[in-house]
């Protein structure tokens, strides 16, 4: 991972990025690159249904990969994938730190899918080391939520059957429903994907139906980084904001260009000026590290700010919420958005009376 993405994917002040190595060993292949399944077969066009014997196949940038059996040790490379898994029945063997926040990478809206299994290996994120990953003995690896190299890429699908993020998307942009529905297709699950998919879904489309206010308006996340970093609309975390009725500022929808997000000099920080500006950092940081301009902005004066620092005040705890926020996946989002939906009511209300609450937990 590139040094200044380990900064901006969780925010300027977040915890380090750790573990990219353990995985498990070569229960099967990748057919990386070979022929999709034939129409009608398991695994036919990756959507393999509930139930279905295996081998099933799915489709990812990379080409096409086929699993023969259930995977029984699954290892994460990208950096979310494990909170899919869980929510789908499976503990994976190993995951790769990136907020540092929880045990195992288990945080606590995953924790109860754990039940009595140990916690998964973290591995290292800032080098893929494959022989530790082959002495894991995996079946299945997933590396959706990275950048995977094609050379990474064939590599690891020698050890065991790899799954890279779908085609269309940035490095670090997959969308959350399409990323658990890959793993559910992956797991032979395709149909209880499509219902947990569905369920979240649910919840969002409920938050903006309660909350008519939010439509049209606009929102953006940003971070103090290099300047002013300026989270895309390809980004996970924009991806909510669009979920529940905002639209992401036309200005900066080229910001990064094929990546995930983009910084800005400090000097045009006043440009960051919307319905409702969400900085991942504390009041005092983003007044600091950008020379107080944002204090300028009517977004500010008026109070839709919303702060989700990475860290609980002066304790250094490390923040549940803002690990929850940025980690997007089908049980984070419900937690979050109980959260978050009364943050988004408080900005956009049109009463400078009114505090933006900052989440200590």
């Amino acid at each position: 991972m590139q040094p200044s993405r380990r900064h901006v994917l969780a925010g300027s002040s977040a915890l380090a990025l750790t573990g990219l190595s353990a995985l498990l060993s070569a229960c099967g292949r990748s057919s990386g690159g070979a022929a999709a399944a034939t129409a009608g077969s398991p695994g036919a066009a990756g959507r393999p249904q509930d139930g279905a014997a295996f081998p099933v196949t799915v489709q990812h940038k990379y080409g096409s990969t086929t699993i023969t059996a259930a995977p029984q040790r699954v290892v994460c490379v990208g950096l979310l994938e494990q909170d899919s898994l869980l929510a789908l029945g499976v503990v994976p063997v190993a995951v790769t730190s990136w907020l540092g926040a929880a045990k195992g990478e288990i945080y606590p809206w995953a924790k109860p899918k754990l039940g009595d299994a140990p916690l998964p290996e973290v591995l290292d994120s800032q080098k893929l080391n494959i022989e530790q990953i082959a002495t894991l003995r995996p079946d299945l690896i997933v590396a959706i939520y990275s950048d995977l190299k094609q050379s990474d890429y064939a590599k690891l699908s020698k050890l065991a059957p790899t799954i890279a993020a779908p085609k269309g998307h940035v490095d670090w942009g997959t969308p959350w429903d399409e990323t658990a529905q890959l793993i559910a297709d992956a797991l032979g699950k395709h149909d209880e994907g499509a219902q947990l998919v569905a369920s979240v879904k649910g919840d969002l489309a409920a938050a903006k139906k309660s909350h008519p206010q939010f439509v049209g308006k606009t929102a953006v996340v940003a971070t103090p980084y290099e300047g002013a970093y300026i989270y895309g609309p390809s980004d996970i975390r924009s991806q909510v904001q669009h979920a529940l009725g905002f639209t992401f500022p036309a200005k900066f929808e080229d910001i990064g260009g094929k990546t995930f997000g983009g910084s800005i000099s400090a000097e045009r920080t006043k440009e960051i000026d919307f319905d409702v500006v969400v900085w991942l950092d504390s009041p005092a940081n983003v007044k600091s590290k950008l020379g107080g301009l944002y204090e300028q902005t009517k977004a500010f004066r008026e109070g839709r700010t919303i702060y989700v620092p990475s860290a609980i005040g002066d304790s250094k705890k490390a923040s549940t919420y803002a690990s929850a926020f940025s980690m997007v996946t089908p049980l984070s989002i419900p937690w979050v958005l109980k959260r978050y939906v009364p943050q988004l009511a408080a900005a956009v209300d049109g009463k400078t009376s009114t505090k933006v609450a900052i989440i200590h937990e």
